[in-house]
C-alpha cells in the first residue's frame, strides 16, 4: 500500500513537471548541466600532454554559488549574476505563462516532493518479527528491529529485559548493571523508539533537542554515538557504512544523532547544533561552554524530553560535578525554585498527581514529562533507598552521604516513584573473571609486568594511577619491543582516538591508560587487566575490571601491590565486603627467569635514561636561545663555547654510548628465554619434556618449556596442585577431588 502511494506521488511530480515545462515560456536553469558551459582550448604552457590528464576546459560567466543550509544539511544553489539566459517555449494556445502560474506549479511541485520525502523509506519501515521473536513483546519500530537482526542481537540483555517495558512506559529508571551488559540499548531503544513514532521532519524545518546523554569521558560518548546511530538504518547490499560502522542514510536522516566532546573543533560542533539534532550525547565541559554561548541550546535543554546520565558515579569526580550541576538545574521545573515552601510543595504534588492521573498531552502527543534515565555500574544501596522515598516530603538534601547521592537528588524526577533495576552480580564480580595478584617490590613492578606480558601474550589493557607513570613506561614498552600504546587525559583526542583503534586492532598489544579508560569503554577481547597501581576507591577497581569478561566472556585481571600498598589493599576490598587480600590467589612466577629479564629491563631503563638526559639538554638550550633572540640579548662565550666547541664532542660521546647500549639490549632480546630443566644441547634429556610442544606447535614463542596457555589455565592449575600438596595423605581420594573442585 505504501509502495503504491509513493509510487503514485512520484508519478504526479512527473506529470507536474511535464505540464510546467510545456506552460512556461522562460526558465532560469539551475542545474548544473543546464549553466552556459562555454569550452575552452587547453594552454600550451599548461605542462599536460596531448592524451593524459585533462580532457577539455569548461568555463561559466556571470555565476555565483550560493550554500543554503537547511535541517538536512548544506547544498549549494547556481544564481546567475547578469541576465539568465532564457528558453523559449510556445505554449499551446501560442502565449506566455505567467509568473503567478509558475509560482503555482513550482509550490505544488514542492508540495508533491514533500509527501514523497514522508514517504521516503517505507521499504524499511516493515519488518518480519518472527524473526526476533524476543523481541516482539517491545513493539519496537521496524527500523531498530532490522538493526537489531543485521548486528545478531537475537535476546535482549537482562538490563535491557528489566528497562525497556517500563521505559517504553514513560518511567523514570535508575539502572545499575555490570558492566558490558547492554545498558547503552537499554536507554538508548526507548529513545529512538519515541522520535521514530513522530511523523518524519522536513527538510527545512530546523529539528529540536529531544534528548540529552551526559557522559563522562570523550571516548565514551563517542562510542555511544556510534552505537545510536547504527541502530538507525538497515544499509542495503551497496550500501556502504561511515567511520563509525553505522550506514550511510541517503538523504535526510530519520534521527539525527551529534556527540559534542572536547578536544575537537567547537566551531564545527557550534554548526552542528544550528543545524538542528534529536539527540545530542555530549560531556560536561564542553556542553556547558557551548551553553554560555547559544542561548537557544539552553532553551532547549529546558524542554527535553529525555535526560540520561551515563556512568554517573564517574562525572560527580573533581572537575566534572560543576559543569553537570550547572546542566542539570537547565532542566529543572520553574516551580522548584520555590521547593523550601512546604505549602507549595503539597500543592506541586497534588497537582502533579492530577497531571498524572489526567494523562494531559502536549502538542507533540506526549505527557509534558522529562523522562530520566540514570544507568551506572555501582550504586550505593543507601542511594536506592532514598531514591524510593517521596520526592516532595522535605528530604534534607545537604544530609546525604556523597556526592552522587546529592546529585541525584537534585535530578528533578518526574516520576514520583522511580523505578530501581539492580542486576549487579552477587559478590561485586562477574563470574567469568578470574583475579590474581603479584607482591613485589615496586622497583621490580617492570620486571613481572614485563615477564607477564611475554607469557600469557594477548590484549593486555594495564591502568596506571599517574599521567608521568605512563610517560616512564611507554617508552620503556617500545625499547623492549612490545606493542604499548598511551591514552591519557594530555593527549590531544585525534591521538587518543588513534591508540585506541590500533589497540582494538593489533593483536598482542598493550594499552598503557589512566582511569579515563576505566569507564564504559567497549573495547572487545580484552584478555587482561592489569593494575599496575592500585586504585584510591573500589568503584574505580570494579570499574576497570569491567573491561574484561565483557558479554560474557573470559577474563582475567592482576594486582601488582607493593609493600607500601598492601593497606590501600586491604581498604579497597574490604569496603566491597566479598573480598580479602589472602583469598586472591598469587599468580605463579617462573623465578629463574626473571633474573633474566631484569637484566633486559635495566638496560633498556639506561637507554631510557640517556636518551630522556640528552632531550632534556637539547630543549633547555633551545629554550635558553629562543629566550636571548626575544629579548634581543647575546649569550656569554661560556654558553656559546659549551654549544659550538664541547658541544658537539659531547653529544658524539653520548650518541656512541646509546648506540652500544642499544646493540647490547639488542642481543639480550635475541636470545631465547629458557625454563629450568631443559638441556640447551639435547632437548630430550632435560627434566622437562618439550619435543611434543614443539611437534604439535603448542609450546610458548618467547618462552622456550612452557606450553600456550592462558593465565586463568596456569592459575587454577596452579591452585589445583598447591591445594593437593597441603592435602593430608590420609585423606581420601573423593576429598583430594573435593579440594581440587574448589580452586576450579
Amino acid at each position: 500500500m505504501l509502495l503504491s502511494k509513493k509510487a503514485s506521488l512520484k508519478r504526479k511530480l512527473k506529470s507536474s513537471s511535464l505540464n510546467s515545462s510545456r506552460k512556461k515560456s522562460k526558465v532560469v536553469p539551475v542545474g548544473v548541466d543546464e549553466l552556459p558551459w562555454k569550452t575552452l582550448t587547453r594552454p600550451s604552457v599548461s605542462g599536460v600532454e596531448e592524451d593524459v590528464g585533462l580532457l577539455m576546459l569548461e568555463e561559466v560567466e556571470d555565476v555565483e554559488v550560493v550554500y543554503e543550509d537547511t535541517g538536512s544539511g548544506r547544498f549549494a544553489k547556481f544564481n546567475f549574476k547578469g541576465k539568465a539566459p532564457q528558453v523559449v517555449e510556445d505554449t499551446p494556445e501560442g502565449g506566455e505563462t505567467t509568473r503567478a502560474e509558475i509560482t503555482d506549479v513550482s509550490a505544488e511541485s514542492q508540495k508533491l516532493s514533500d509527501e514523497i520525502l514522508e514517504n521516503e523509506g517505507s521499504e524499511e519501515d516493515t519488518f518480519d518479527t518472527d524473526a526476533l521473536p524476543n523481541w516482539a513483546p517491545h513493539t519496537l519500530h521496524p527500523i531498530l528491529l532490522q538493526s537489531l537482526h543485521r548486528r545478531n542481537f537475537t535476546d535482549p540483555t537482562p538490563i535491557q529485559a528489566k528497562a525497556l517495558p517500563v521505559a517504553l512506559k514513560g518511567k523514570d529508571v535508575v539502572g545499575i548493571a555490570e558492566t558490558g551488559s547492554g545498558k547503552t540499548l537499554a536507554y538508548g531503544i526507548p529513545i529512538l523508539q519515541y522520535i521514530l513514532s513522530k511523523p518524519k521532519t522536513k527538510s527545512n524545518d530546523k529539528r529540536q533537542l529531544k534528548a540529552l546523554i551526559l557522559a563522562p569521558t570523550r571516548e565514551l560518548a563517542l562510542q555511544v554515538s556510534s552505537h545510536l546511530k547504527a541502530c538507525l538504518s538497515t544499509p542495503g547490499p551497496t550500501e556502504k557504512s561511515d567511520d563509525a560502522g553505522a550506514p550511510r542514510a541517503k538523504g535526510p536522516p530519520r534521527v539525527s544523532v551529534a556527540a559534542i566532546v572536547g578536544g575537537m573543533s567547537a566551531q564545527k560542533q557550534r554548526r552542528v547544533l544550528e543545524r538542528g539534532v534529536d539527540v545530542l550525547i555530549a560531556t560536561p565541559g564542553r556542553l556547558w561552554d557551548l551553553l554560555s554561548e547559544d542561548d537557544s541550546l539552553a532553551t532547549q535543554l529546558k524542554a527535553l524530553k529525555f535526560l540520561v546520565l551515563d556512568e554517573a558515579d564517574r562525572m560527580i569526580e573533581t572537575g566534572h560535578f560543576a559543569e553537570l550541576d550547572n546542566i542539570v538545574r537547565l532542566t529543572l521545573r520553574q516551580s522548584r525554585e520555590d521547593d523550601n515552601d512546604p505549602e507549595f510543595l503539597g500543592e506541586q504534588r497534588d497537582d502533579e498527581e492530577r497531571e498524572i492521573a489526567d494523562g494531559e498531552d502536549n502538542e507533540d502527543g506526549g505527557k509534558d514529562e522529562l523522562q530520566t534515565f540514570v544507568f551506572s555500574a555501582t550504586l550505593s544501596k543507601d542511594l536506592q533507598k532514598n531514591l524510593k522515598k517521596a520526592k516532595r516530603k522535605g528530604v534534607n538534601r545537604k544530609a546525604t552521604a556523597s556526592t552522587l547521592d546529592e546529585l541525584l537528588m537534585k535530578l528533578d524526577f518526574r516520576d514520583p516513584d522511580p523505578e530501581i533495576i539492580d542486576l549487579s552480580p552477587e559478590g561485586v564480580f562477574v563470574s567469568s573473571l578470574k583475579q590474581s595478584q603479584v607482591e613485589c617490590m615496586s622497583a621490580d613492578k617492570d620486571v613481572y609486568l614485563y615477564y607477564f606480558l611475554l607469557r600469557y601474550p594477548g590484549r593486555s589493557l594495564i591502568f596506571l594511577s599517574s599521567i608521568d607513570g605512563i610517560r616512564r613506561l611507554s617508552p620503556l614498552m617500545e625499547l623492549l619491543q612490545l606493542k604499548a600504546f598511551p591514552l591519557h587525559s594530555q593527549l590531544q583526542q585525534k591521538q587518543r582516538l588513534k591508540n585506541l583503534d590500533r589497540f582494538k586492532s593489533i593483536p598482542n598489544s598493550i594499552l598503557l591508560a589512566t582511569d579515563i579508560a576505566a569507564r564504559g569503554l567497549d573495547i572487545p577481547a580484552v584478555d587482561h587487566v592489569i593494575h599496575y597501581q592500585i586504585p584510591r576507591s573500589a568503584d574505580v577497581y570494579v570499574h576497570r575490571n569491567g573491561r574484561t569478561a565483557r558479554a560474557s566472556r573470559e577474563g582475567f585481571s592482576l594486582l601488582m601491590c607493593a609493600p607500601d600498598e598492601k593497606r590501600i589493599l586491604r581498604g579497597l576490598l574490604s569496603s566491597l565486603g566479598t573480598l580479602d587480600s589472602n583469598e586472591i590467589p598469587d599468580m605463579p612466577i617462573e623465578i629463574d627467569l626473571l633474573d633474566k629479564l631484569k637484566a633486559r629491563v635495566q638496560l633498556a631503563r639506561k637507554i631510557d635514561t640517556a636518551q630522556h638526559k640528552v632531550k632534556k639538554e637539547k630543549h633547555d638550550k633551545n629554550w635558553m636561545r629562543e629566550t636571548a633572540e626575544a629579548m634581543e640579548l647575546e649569550l656569554d662565550s661560556d654558553f656559546a663555547d659549551s654549544d659550538d666547541g664541547a658541544g658537539p664532542k659531547r653529544s658524539d660521546k653520548h650518541d656512541s654510548k646509546n648506540a652500544q647500549l642499544k646493540a647490547e639490549l639488542k642481543h639480550l632480546l635475541s636470545q631465547p628465554l629458557i625454563a629450568r630443566g631443559i638441556s640447551k644441547r639435547y632437548i630430550t634429556s632435560g627434566a622437562r619434556d618439550i619435543v611434543n610442544e614443539l611437534i604439535d606447535n603448542s609450546h610458548n614463542r618467547t618462552m622456550l618449556g612452557f606450553k600456550h596457555s592462558d593465565a586463568r589455565t596456569d592459575l587454577v592449575n596452579y591452585k589445583t596442585s598447591a591445594r593437593k600438596r597441603k592435602a593430608k595423605p590420609e585423606a581420601s581420594v573423593e576429598e583430594t577431588e573435593e579440594w581440587t573442585g574448589l580452586g576450579s
